[in-house]
């Protein structure tokens, strides 16, 4: 099949064949576990929340993409893709499960999820295809688990997580780095209208319950958000020290939250996190030198361009979906889904996707490959 457009609808649709058989998977783990699960059945097929409504949109989305960039080399899939697809989205599954005891502040299912840096990673060491599937199918195995139900929306925003910074490697020769530069002020832009928008307008209604809601504390972590996204990636040089700093903020917030609620599950997760970082945070600055062979300025530059951008699509992608899929307002989905999900997510993609993919680039180098 030498027609990209052929080609290109052969891919989606299979791909749309084992998203949708995933997504029965997952209602049927999630109902197994819990009564309350959020299954295909509750939101119906077809109309503007219909689970295969979105599915044919995210098709449509993908064909788009496949067929823009259907000429390059990443987009192939060979054993090795195959495996890291099933290595990243079991990982992604679990480790959402893990994570998804840590609620945010949202209208909806929103949970502090440090491993969004694992489709990241996927994505951009092993192209968009691996990316996909591990955000997609790693997201449907981490709600099922939880009990939550399946979520087609979000399933699709986290692949677009995943395959967005697949798509870095067009964009990394040297002619290119203006277009990078233009994604770095693109999503920067982005970001302030996260600080902006619940400055504004910060009181919402909760959709669900109508209790009113104040989402105006979001700004300050937004700025912070964008803040650290320019400063990493216009000087990566002083990543070390950012992670050192959010080490501390992580300590704070877990603090703070035991002072006002008591300890907790989500305490413990949260200074587990902190833990994690400050060892990231000892090892760069310890290995600085040796680091430094294995993640040059670009490297780190364009994980934290492409990571934002695939935070920014996923989540806007998945947020703005739910103005159809659950009534919401414009201002809802932006202030109450849009800014909760996508500020944390952002974080953790500029600071842990860089160390993860260093930690592979050196292991990599001691294997000989």
């Amino acid at each position: 099949m030498d027609n990209k457009y052929v080609r290109g609808l052969v891919t989606v649709v299979v791909g749309f064949v084992i998203l949708g058989a995933l997504l029965w998977l997952g209602e049927a783990i999630a109902t197994s576990s819990s009564s309350e699960a959020y299954g295909l059945s509750a939101q119906g097929p077809f109309g503007a929340g219909g689970w295969l409504t979105w599915l044919i949109v995210g098709a449509v989305v993908l064909y788009v993409i496949y067929v823009l960039f259907a000429e390059a080399d990443m987009f192939k899939i060979g054993t090795r893709e195959v495996v890291m697809m099933a290595i990243g989205a079991a990982l992604y599954g679990v480790l959402s499960w893990v994570f998804n005891i840590v609620p945010v502040p949202s209208v909806s299912l929103v949970s502090l999820r440090p491993v969004v840096a694992i489709p990241i990673f996927f994505g951009f060491a092993f192209g968009p295809a691996v990316g996909f599937f591990v955000g997609a199918f790693g997201n449907v195995l981490g709600d099922a688990l939880t009990g939550w139900g399946v979520f087609p929306v979000w399933d699709i925003g986290n692949g677009l997580m995943g395959l967005v910074p697949g798509l870095a490697g067009m964009y990394l020769a040297g002619g290119a780095r203006g277009r990078t530069q233009l994604l770095l002020w693109i999503s920067a832009a982005i970001l302030a209208l996260g600080v902006l928008v619940p400055l504004i307008s910060p009181n919402i209604s909760d959709p669900f319950s109508g209790e009113p809601a104040n989402f105006g504390a979001w700004w300050y972590v937004m700025l912070v958000v964008l803040v650290v996204m320019l400063g990493t990636a216009l000087a990566p040089r002083y990543w070390p020290y950012i992670l050192g700093v959010l080490t501390l903020a992580f300590v704070v917030f877990g603090l703070v939250d035991m002072l006002n609620n008591g300890f907790s599950t989500g305490v413990l997760v949260v200074w587990l996190v902190a833990v994690v970082m400050a060892y990231g945070a000892w090892y760069v600055n310890s290995r600085a030198k040796a680091i430094a062979n294995w993640l040059s300025d670009k490297d780190t530059t364009s994980l934290v361009i492409w990571g934002t951008l695939g935070v920014i699509v996923g989540i806007g992608f998945s947020s703005m979906a739910d103005i159809f899929v659950n009534g919401y307002s414009f201002t809802t989905a932006f202030v109450g889904e849009f800014v909760p999900a996508a500020g944390p997510n952002t974080l953790f993609a500029v600071i842990l996707t860089p160390l993860l993919y260093a930690a592979w680039r050196q292991a990599r180098a001691m294997a000989g490959r």
